[in-house]
């Protein structure tokens, strides 16, 4: 596959500054001499052209994998029941980050698929937004997600979001070998076809994972977005050595088994920036004159703004995302076509673990969106998705060692959309930090009312959501010895609850680190992301 970046590993030369995301801003480090520079490079951009992402959806509907075509099913349903039930499930607003510009690819297949079901004579159609416990989506962003003649032409009344905490919205399914309960959505379970529309542009999406988390309810997720589960999950992006995958997998092929499952995926490309941000996914030592400009102006000038200003700026950015592949036809048998996709040329060899790892997550997240980036989150994502980016069961840095995340770590909780966030972070991990004695409270969120409606409002996550916010990152709580962060404002408040150790900037902590582990020499890494990439890391000899 083309690349637009080639991925590159260098060493920092003495004095150099690199680019790092900075919460809902952007600053210039200065990393220590000798630092191992890891850039995973941009792949060439996908198609864009509405009309020719028309015809490969078309020839992947007509040429599945492992099912009879889709009009062919359709002819079925309608000779077999007068009025069949089909449902069109998707997923939310957590996936593509930055939300990709108008149309979204989601829209574009829907709007193809509803017009086959109507040709065929199946009307009786439901939209179902794959939310589970995250935040429903908006009005607004049904419309972006699903198109406009489709969001006029059915929400309200039959374009809904997913309600994953009330029992009348849900069926049990039975158990798996594991004893693992398999409840799911109950119009879903109720349909003579369900159609899945699906996103991926990282490893960790896609497959069961679609309707085994976005379609069904606490009682099923709580069995694998528990502490013990991350704990020994060997990354995110490696679904057979991930123990959340296997037990999507478990419950996804037990609802396979009871519903007639339609799986269309596709794969997006690292566009992710509008032509005057793209010098972001650059690495700094290959930018323009021009490019840098850019880049000094955008650090410098994003500080004169204030925090509400910078998250509307952030936040107003959309992706040009193009598709890379798009398959369709049996859940399994797709998602292995997805991640032949995902790891091309996405893949980077890396010779040996480091000592000190540097991260620094962006506020473009998947439980941040149009909100502040808490100090919840920024361990979420530091130790949650960027720790997790590697392959082959070798993390990038060592056990024991040390991480630096990069960010001011601001005590801002948007209001009520993390609400639960923040009651959790003051009221549970102020008393019970660590992965051993915290899920003792999970029932009393889970089952909060005050909390819960806010959920079936709209405005935020479920109750219970905020633990899976910390032990989305048990497996690098668990694995990292020591945590720094860099670039706070003075307001320890955030680092303390995370147990976290403040320094002023990157050469500090570094020397903080060393001290730490009482190695002069230890040896550091900054993994720069965005680009995306996965780490297959060579260990030492």
């Amino acid at each position: 596959m083309a690349r637009k970046y080639e991925p590159q590993i260098l060493h920092a030369r003495k004095g150099e500054k690199f680019l790092f995301q900075f919460g809902e801003d952007m600053c210039l480090q200065e990393l220590p001499e000798g630092t191992r520079v890891i850039y995973p490079g941009v792949r060439a951009n996908g198609e864009r052209n509405r009309r020719r992402i028309e015809e490969r959806l078309l020839r992947a509907l007509d040429q599945p994998t492992g099912t009879p075509p889709l009009r062919e099913k359709l002819r079925r349903l309608r000779q077999a029941k007068p009025n069949p039930k089909v449902v069109f499930a998707f997923d939310d607003v957590s996936i593509p980050l930055p939300p990709m510009k108008s149309p979204d690819i989601r829209g574009i297949m829907m709007d193809q698929v509803e017009r086959l079901c109507i040709e065929e004579g199946v009307s009786d159609l439901e939209f179902i937004c794959s939310v589970a416990l995250h935040r429903p989506i908006r009005p607004d962003e049904f419309r972006h997600i699903c198109g406009g003649r489709l969001y006029r032409k059915y929400y309200p009344g039959r374009m809904r979001n997913y309600n994953a905490i009330d029992p009348e919205d849900n069926v049990h399914l039975g158990h798996t070998e594991k004893g693992e309960d398999v409840e799911v959505c109950r119009s879903v379970a109720e349909a003579d076809l369900l159609i899945y529309f699906n996103v991926n542009y990282v490893a960790m999406d896609g497959g069961y994972k679609s309707y085994a988390t976005g379609l069904v309810s606490y009682r099923s997720l709580r069995h694998n977005h528990d502490s013990h589960t991350l704990r020994h999950t060997r990354s995110l992006y490696d679904p057979p050595r991930s123990l959340m995958h296997q037990s999507f997998t478990r419950i996804g092929k037990l609802i396979q088994k009871k519903i007639d499952i339609f799986h269309i995926e596709t794969v997006l490309d690292e566009n992710l920036f509008p032509w005057h941000l793209a010098w972001v996914q650059k690495i700094d030592r290959q930018m323009g004159l021009f490019e840098k400009l850019l880049m000094y102006s955008s650090v410098w000038g994003l500080k004169l703004l204030p925090h509400w200003l910078r998250l509307k700026v952030f936040w107003a950015t959309r992706g040009p995302f193009g598709l890379l592949a798009i398959n369709a036809g049996e859940t399994a048998a797709v998602h292995e076509k997805t991640l032949e996709v995902c790891y091309a040329d996405k893949i980077v060899e890396v010779d040996g673990q480091c000592d000190i790892l540097i991260l620094a997550p962006t506020c473009i997240g998947p439980y941040t969106k149009d909100t502040y980036l808490n100090p919840l989150l920024v361990n979420t994502y530091a130790l949650g998705y960027y720790y997790n980016m590697y392959l082959d069961g070798v993390p990038l840095v060592r056990p024991g060692g040390a991480v630096i995340v990069v960010n001011p770590l601001a005590y801002k909780w948007t209001e009520p959309t993390h609400t639960s966030y923040r009651e959790f972070f003051e009221q549970v991990l102020s008393s019970h930090r660590g992965l051993d004695e915290f899920e003792a409270f999970q029932e009393q969120f889970a089952k909060d009312q005050r909390l819960n409606d806010l959920y079936r409002q709209g405005l935020s996550p479920a109750g219970v959501h905020c633990f899976y916010m910390y032990t989305w990152a048990a497996h690098g709580m668990d694995q990292v010895g020591k945590v720094y962060a860099v670039g706070g404002d003075g307001d320890r408040r955030g680092a303390e609850g995370l147990g976290w150790e403040c320094a002023a900037n990157v050469v500090e902590a570094v020397a903080a680190a060393r001290r730490h582990l009482n190695d002069p020499a230890a040896s550091v890494s900054y993994f720069r992301c965005p680009p995306v990439g996965y780490l297959r890391v060579k260990q030492d000899a």
